[in-house]
């Protein structure tokens, strides 16, 4: 019986995410339907994780100038398609909070801040498009020859426990440290929730076999998710507030659900151990 393959190849998996992004630009400027903007942002993320990796292990050949240019612009893409997905997921919040036999003023202050948002997805998917236009064929260029001059390392392998250990390290060296205003504060715990997903990408290099870098990977992606539910109901909050008014019964609830979900991410960040 064969041994189970439980080490990481970075290089393999960033070739493999170049190639996925290919493949998310085409659909987004096809169509910047809700799934292909979410793989675009993904996607781009993924990368950067990898490009954290590699600066983690030593002896890998010169990559860091056109790792910078790589990282330039897949910021501005993964920027420009967040303004997006960010939408969608704040329409999705809005239907789920707000059932058909709400009360009356509940449903139509939600048509009224759904009507406002589908006009701002549909001014954000137009830049997203305009963006891709202008940076595809550039990136894919960037990307291509970043995977080039790491090919002498293409098949760099890591343990299991040496993901962990490079992930574990990666972490602690770049989460925020808490700030003079305190635990709570929504830039602090936004961060955080940030660099939590970075973690989590880079521990998924680890195949399904690796157990302990996936398991690792497994308890960022619930602190990520945690945070992430918490600040997407305070930015909608945020958002029915300026458009309806603190008064609006629907900009009531949502603040309602943001201190729900801020407790619950507290309670997530106070038991994780890394």
């Amino acid at each position: 019986m064969a041994a189970l393959n439980t080490s990481a190849h970075p290089i393999h998996t960033l070739r493999d995410h170049v190639l996925a992004l290919d493949a998310a630009m085409t659909l987004c400027l096809a169509q910047p339907k809700e799934k292909s903007v979410h793989r675009l942002r993904t996607t781009t993320r993924r990368i950067e994780g990898q490009l954290a990796m590699l600066d983690l292990i030593p002896g890998i050949p010169e990559h860091e100038k056109l790792a910078v240019e790589a990282r330039r612009s897949l910021r501005k893409l993964r920027r420009s398609a967040g303004e997006v997905r960010d939408i969608d997921v704040q329409l999705a919040l809005i239907e789920e909070s707000v059932p058909q036999d709400a009360d009356r003023q509940l449903r139509s202050d939600a048509r009224k801040l759904t009507a406002s948002l589908e006009r701002d997805r549909a001014r954000s998917a137009k830049k997203l498009g305009k963006i891709l236009k202008r940076r595809q064929a550039e990136l894919a260029l960037t990307l291509e020859s970043l995977l080039e001059s790491l090919e002498p390392n293409e098949d760099l392998a890591l343990t299991a426990t040496r993901l962990t250990s490079l992930t574990q390290a990666w972490f602690r060296k770049n989460a925020p440290p808490e700030p003079s205003e305190g635990a709570d504060d929504p830039d602090h715990l936004h961060a955080i929730r940030k660099v939590a997903k970075l973690a989590r990408y880079i521990a998924e290099n680890g195949p399904q076999a690796a157990k302990t870098p996936r398991r690792l990977a497994r308890s960022f992606e619930d602190l990520q998710q945690s945070g992430g539910e918490w600040h997407d109901w305070l930015v909608l909050a945020d958002l029915a507030e300026d458009r309806l008014g603190a008064g609006s019964p629907l900009t009531r609830e949502f603040r309602q659900r943001s201190r729900a979900s801020l407790a619950a991410y507290r309670r997530r960040l106070n038991r994780m151990e890394i």
